[in-house]
């Protein structure tokens, strides 16, 4: 792989499972500030072992090992006691971050496949307001609506995409179980 191809690689993996590794980092200290502070530390660890990972095996497991030995010299280096998280109690943490991140992905997938079944003023919609950010009563301006009208029609939208989203996902554990 080149080096261009194993930094991109990282970039993407990194970002995929970052919400995990801070979930994790989180429910690992006494405080945000350090979580944040070990966050930073994990990703530079990670990019100095990258070359350690194997592509072929899943990223989120391996990143969560680095930031288990990031948490142990944390709390060696600060001498508290008692530890909080030791031994099986952090790996079950590092497990539940594991599938927290497959959930995640699976719901992701369902919403893209959802979201593309959607056109003409739904999309519009959703595209005024997710993607340019705008308020109800400015969308409501531009497509010469109401503001209770997009409203109302934003939470249909939304409530039809959580019910595709879940049939999606049920329909796909019915196919695979």
């Amino acid at each position: 792989m080149s080096r261009e191809d194993s930094r991109e690689l990282l970039a993407v993996s990194w970002v995929k499972v970052q919400p995990s590794l801070t979930a994790f980092l989180i429910a690992s200290t006494p405080q945000f500030s350090d979580a944040e502070d070990l966050l930073q530390e994990v990703a530079a660890e990670v990019a100095r072992r990258f070359d350690e990972y194997d592509p072929s095996r899943p990223f989120l497991p391996w990143a969560l090992w680095v930031a288990k030995i990031k948490i142990a010299n944390f709390y060696r280096a600060r001498e508290r006691s008692p530890v909080k998280f030791i031994g099986d109690s952090i790996d079950a943490l590092g497990e539940a971050c594991d599938r927290v991140q497959g959930t995640l992905a699976e719901e992701k997938w369902a919403l893209e496949k959802c979201l593309a079944t959607l056109t003409g003023r739904s999309r519009q919609l959703l595209q005024l307001r997710y993607f340019e950010d705008l308020s109800p009563q400015e969308m409501s301006e531009r497509l010469d609506m109401t503001a209770g009208a997009v409203r109302i029609a934003l939470s249909r939208i939304r409530s039809a995409l959580i019910s595709c989203v879940r049939s999606t996902l049920a329909g796909s554990a019915n196919s695979h179980g």
